[in-house]
């Protein structure tokens, strides 16, 4: 890219042509006055300040990068509606991260279980016409799978808060909560060798 600089000298107008190279510095391509080259330092210098700041403002609307106090405007920007400050970084940043997706599957059963599954909670969903006997029409049953915590009064309505921004909102729905025991299976293994070692006398 090259910039033009036009500059009046004894009633007469000049112009210096720069070039701009891939490293942010102006480099002249013929020698001229110096004020030109005053000008010159003068503008790589702002050229400097705005490609810094620009890399700033981009950084800005990734979750990865974002800084966590900006975090929850980012949030806000991408439409996520459910936010808690005491949510740890990875959950907020993850949050975010899926929520453009999130948007695109919002009240089918993917973004229910997506929902949860940022908090290590599963869940299987079941409509009315899956349940025998058939359940009330037009509602459905969400079985969610806790195992990573006890199941409380605070847990309970974070859930159904999470459901609630995920589902359709036409339909209503009976929510269960299971405690799940993850299995810990230990291995162990021992193994042992021995070996004999014969002497017999010397003989000739």
């Amino acid at each position: 890219m090259s910039t033009e600089i036009n500059h009046i000298d004894n009633g007469e107008l000049t112009s210096l042509t720069c070039a701009h190279t891939q490293e942010g510095e102006f480099k002249p391509l013929h020698h001229g006055s110096v004020l030109q080259a005053q000008l010159q330092k003068l503008i790589d210098t702002e050229f400097k300040a705005l490609a810094k700041g620009a890399n700033t403002v981009s950084s800005l609307w990734l979750p990865d990068t974002c800084p966590l106090e900006h975090l929850p405007w980012l949030a806000w920007s991408q439409g996520v509606k459910e936010w808690d400050e005491s949510w740890p970084e990875a959950i907020k940043r993850q949050v975010v991260a899926d929520s453009y997706l999130q948007h695109q599957y919002l009240g089918t059963r993917y973004a229910i279980t997506n929902a949860l599954a940022h908090f290590d909670m599963g869940a299987q969903i079941s409509e009315w016409f899956e349940h025998h006997p058939m359940s009330e029409p037009g509602t459905f049953r969400v079985d969610v799978y806790v195992s990573h915590r006890g199941i409380d009064l605070p847990l309970i309505k974070e859930t159904r808060k999470l459901i609630d921004r995920a589902k359709r909102k036409s339909v209503d729905y009976n929510l269960h909560m299971n405690l799940q025991a993850k299995p810990v299976v230990e291995l162990n293994s021992i193994h042992c060798s021995s070996s004999m070692t014969t002497i017999y006398p010397y003989t000739h």
